[in-house]
């Protein structure tokens, strides 16, 4: 399932409990920064084979956000 992918590189990046993720989590209540974002967007790219432009960073606020741009959202 793509929101547990998702998830548990969040959690890695964020240092915080995979459970306590859900689509409408948002990036910034977890302490994702400008900055861990392009490394949580890196990893997630490589996970899924797929490219997200590095400007669409400010536009992806929830969990929910990220798999929209990934094509997987409700997944």
């Amino acid at each position: 399932m793509a929101l547990d992918k998702v998830a548990e590189i969040i959690a890695k990046t964020a240092h915080c409990k995979v459970e306590d993720i859900t689509p409408e989590t948002k990036l910034e209540a977890l302490g994702i920064d400008s900055l861990k974002a392009i490394t949580v967007l890196f990893e997630l790219e490589e996970a899924f084979d797929t490219e997200i432009p590095n400007e669409l960073i400010s536009s992806i606020i929830t969990v929910n956000d990220i798999l929209d741009r990934l094509g997987t959202a409700n997944c």
